[in-house]
């Protein structure tokens, strides 16, 4: 009998130190109510900087030409106003010259009627290819001999034209009076004492048709 109650003893210690071994080891997890995520960097400024582009969508610009012309037996003259500003134009020639124009008015809220000052610009993309082509392909190697430049005029520093220094013009005549013209380019404001050279790119998909005549 005293064995008998001795193996019980024993029986009964390991199983207590065995079910304690386990409470040790299993986690305890604990169920809370979800919360939404917090963003603690700054969550108020997200919902106000989510607010200003809210703002800024409802500006557009109050007017826009785009006018992609073509001017046959033309060519295409540089110089300098008083100002040192380089200025381009079209005269008589024998060559064909393309010309991009783009304006935009000042932006106007859509909703307030708000307008936003120096929000307007002006940009021109000029050059000339032989006149006996019906497709070509430039590249910067022949950008010079093309006369390529482009015209940026907006509350932007830079004003006049600038050379086109890289990248790929391409045209195709697509009917008698239709050009389809494609560019991939780069321009560049030459280094002066404050920076150095300001490299802008600029795409275009268009097509081109004869200027109207004056």
């Amino acid at each position: 009998m005293k064995n008998a109650t001795y193996l019980f003893l024993f029986i009964w210690l390991f199983w207590s130190c065995s079910t304690s071994d386990a409470d040790e080891e299993t986690p305890i997890i604990e169920v809370v109510e979800e919360t939404p995520n917090v963003d603690i960097t700054g969550g108020e400024e997200s919902e106000e900087e989510s607010e200003e582009e809210d703002r800024w969508a409802n500006f557009v610009h109050s007017s826009m030409t785009i006018e992609p012309y073509y001017y046959p037996n033309s060519e295409i003259e540089y110089s300098t106003d008083t100002n040192g500003i380089l200025e381009g134009k079209i005269v008589e020639g024998d060559r064909l010259v393309f010309h991009y124009y783009e304006a935009a008015g000042e932006k106007v809220d859509t909703i307030t009627g708000e307008r936003l000052a120096d929000s307007g610009y002006l940009i021109e993309f000029l050059f000339a290819i032989d006149s006996d082509k019906t497709e070509f392909k430039l590249e910067k190697e022949n950008f010079i001999a093309a006369f390529a430049k482009y015209k940026l005029k907006s509350n932007y520093p830079a004003q006049g034209y600038y050379n086109v220094t890289d990248g790929i013009i391409e045209g195709e005549k697509i009917s008698d009076t239709e050009w389809k013209i494609t560019a991939n380019i780069i321009w560049t404001i030459p280094a002066d004492e404050d920076h150095e050279d300001i490299h802008h790119d600029f795409e275009l998909s268009s097509n081109f048709i004869p200027a109207p005549q004056e």
